[in-house]
């Protein structure tokens, strides 16, 4: 492509809106979403074909982006809402 990482990275910031990092962590946590509601698996089985390195990885990631550990977000638990 015959560009520095660091300008691919600026690129898509300035393209996307997000940077590279963040489009891949909401990637993982919709994952998690998509598989989720089923629990036909242990959350660590969940984690790790979703894409993270272990169980706590997934729970304090989805608890960022989301709001609430996914337990509690599978079970009906939301966080209260908040304006911008």
């Amino acid at each position: 492509m015959a560009v520095s990482e660091r300008h691919l990275r600026d690129l898509i910031r300035d393209g996307i809106g997000v940077p590279p990092k963040r489009i891949e962590r909401i990637a993982r946590v919709r994952r998690v979403l998509a598989h989720g509601g089923t629990h036909a698996e242990p959350w660590s089985h969940l984690a790790a074909t979703t894409g993270y390195y272990d169980q706590s990885h997934m729970g304090a990631e989805f608890r960022t982006l989301r709001g609430v550990p996914p337990t509690a977000f599978f079970a009906g638990r939301l966080p209260s809402l908040r304006p911008c």
